[in-house]
């Protein structure tokens, strides 16, 4: 009995949908899984509706959060977050206009590349209200610029690439208070992606609630680091695949512990209590 608690759907840059994302984690015999899409909470509702029809599943609310420290990217979790509260959604809608700005920064760089794509193609291959690169990719794809999105973000869109534009980002220390201030439970999202570990320390220092040890990204040695720094600083642990329902598809790929969502779900309960 396993569980995924890093999932996207379309909603962000996600290729499936909430309903299929749930249907595909029964298919699979997950017993929970977390929506976690990329500044928007707006594929919550979706998912939770299509995992009604199921016995014995849950899916866990959340959000994903981009930040900057340091010139680090890094990605803060937040679980069981009140996702129907006015002042999160205007806060989450403030980055998806951000988003949105640094697509049409990207889409003019690529015209100048003598690549013509515009605002309406990216949208059309969004179903919800957080743009981002992938979407730009699928685009390319389909207009025959590149042949995979794996090649439009090795020639374009990676940092350091003619078409890249940074994000406009928040801090992980804000992102943690947006969390908490909605009711939910901050998570350092995939440690193993930082160059610099020393932000940890400071980030347990500062509030965050559990760490993400079990990652597509993270190697076996990667794992039991993050483990024992999350369990001798009494931290949850969480996992995910960070699935966007791409192929091979990595939805439930991972060994993540029902425990872990025991223990996650058990902190909620005691923090509304």
């Amino acid at each position: 009995m396993y569980i995924d608690l890093h999932v996207h759907t379309t909603f962000s840059d996600g290729l499936l949908t909430p309903e299929q994302v749930v249907k595909m984690a029964i298919k699979l015999n997950l017993k929970a899984i977390a929506i976690t899409d990329h500044d928007t909470v707006d594929g919550i509702r979706p998912a939770l509706d299509e995992a009604k029809k199921y016995t014995g599943f849950e899916v866990v609310p959340g959000v994903e959060l981009s930040t900057d420290w340091n010139n680090e990217e890094i990605h803060i979790l937040g679980y069981y977050i009140d996702y129907n509260n006015s002042n999160l959604r205007t806060v989450l809608l403030s980055f998806q206009q951000k988003r949105r700005k640094r697509i049409e920064e990207i889409i003019a760089k690529l015209k100048n590349m003598g690549i013509n794509i515009s605002i309406e193609d990216v949208c059309a291959k969004s179903k919800g209200s957080s743009l981002g690169r992938p979407h730009i990719a699928l685009v390319l794809v389909e207009k025959g610029y590149v042949g995979s999105v794996q090649e439009a973000f090795k020639n374009y869109l990676n940092k350091g690439k003619p078409a890249y534009v940074p994000k406009e980002k928040l801090t992980p220390f804000s992102a943690i208070d947006i969390i908490k201030q909605n009711s939910g439970i901050p998570v350092l999202a995939h440690p193993g992606l930082l160059e610099d570990n020393s932000i940890i320390n400071e980030l347990i220092s500062y509030g965050i609630m559990g760490i993400e040890v079990v990652h597509k990204s993270h190697n076996k040695p990667q794992v039991a680091y993050y483990t024992k720094l999350a369990l001798d600083n009494n931290l949850l642990l969480t996992g995910g695949s960070d699935s966007h329902g791409e192929t091979p598809l990595l939805l439930g790929s991972f060994d993540i512990p029902l425990d872990y969502f025991y223990r996650l779900k058990e902190i909620k309960r005691i923090f509304t209590m």
